[in-house]
């Protein structure tokens, strides 16, 4: 058997270092690797955590603002609710305006629904203006509604038409609104309506 040339030895022993540290190098890489998907996946956690807690406070807080009684108490607020459906007119007027004095959100869903309903001019007029002080964009599409109410003086439902503009949704009804318009018989209020109207006429 030959022997392998004193160089060859040599210069496999000097190799051999180098590729025990070429080894280290590439060792250092996957343990980084490791660190930075650990890291990763460690933010991802937090965001998600951060995520989730920040939609329960938004859940929160829109559950607060739905049920705000305002300047009332909530067991206030709930017995003028329960007012609105009083089959005395002026009963109904006068839950109405307390609510709508109050300013609270918690009745907003009732006062929609009687507005949907009322038959007296005077009540349906509170209701209204109620729906306008607490400033709700629920109440829009009930003023949209409100234009159109049967057997109401054209005064009277033109305090809705006043709520749309109040809330700045006008030019999303020009439609209705032009209906709404084209139905009134009181000059004075369509002399009124007209200044809005006008101002989408092509």
């Amino acid at each position: 058997m030959k022997r392998l040339p004193t160089a060859v030895l040599l210069i496999v022993g000097a190799c051999l270092p180098l590729f025990e540290i070429g080894c280290s190098f590439e060792s250092v890489p996957a343990d980084r690797r490791q660190q930075r998907e650990a890291a990763l996946h460690e933010y991802a956690r937090q965001q998600q955590e951060t995520s989730a807690a920040a939609d329960r406070q938004r859940a929160e807080e829109r559950q607060r603002r739905l049920t705000d009684p305002g300047s009332l108490s909530t067991q206030e607020s709930d017995a003028e609710i329960a007012a609105l459906h009083s089959p005395s007119p002026l009963q109904r007027t006068q839950a109405a305006e307390k609510l709508g004095d109050a300013k609270g959100t918690r009745a907003v869903d009732s006062l929609i629904a009687v507005l949907r309903t009322e038959s007296d001019p005077l009540a349906f007029s509170a209701v209204v203006q109620a729906l306008e002080n607490i400033h709700d964009a629920r109440a829009v599409d009930a003023f949209v509604e409100a234009l159109s109410a049967p057997n109401m003086p054209d005064d009277v439902r033109e305090m809705a038409f006043n709520g749309i503009v109040a809330s700045g949704s006008q030019w999303r009804f020009v439609p209705q609104i032009r209906r709404f318009y084209s139905s009134l018989t009181d000059e004075s209020v369509r002399a009124r309506v007209r200044l809005i109207v006008d101002q989408y006429t092509k």
